[in-house]
């Protein structure tokens, strides 16, 4: 039987993969005027990952089911990042032991 701990890490559903180094997202989450910027952690067919501090502003300002639009940078020289309407799916705590002090947020590009 899974515990709590196991059960709240099978809210991502699937295999991920490792993110290219470089790719990264960035936001401005609800009346914000400053845009946050992260590294994409991982992939699968049904969304991605970004890694934020658990005493980072944002988690104040996002929950899960906010619709924003998102700017896409596949690599770290991009010049013109895409825009995509997405989904905050769910706020949850890593996997025990990675990622001390974070919380996984998972993403779904919904355009």
């Amino acid at each position: 039987m899974k515990n709590d701990s196991e059960k709240k890490m099978n809210l991502r559903g699937e295999d991920r993969k490792e993110s290219l180094k470089s790719a990264s997202v960035e936001f401005i989450p609800g009346d914000n005027e400053i845009a946050y910027h992260f590294k994409l952690k991982d992939f699968s067919s049904k969304g991605l990952g970004i890694i934020v501090r658990k005493d980072s502003k944002v988690l104040k300002c996002i929950k899960s089911g906010d619709i924003l639009t998102m700017k896409y940078h596949p690599d770290e020289a991009t010049a013109n990042p895409v825009p995509q309407l997405t989904e905050i799916k769910h706020i949850s705590e890593p996997e025990p032991g990675k990622h001390k002090d974070h919380m996984l947020v998972g993403l779904l590009i919904l355009e």
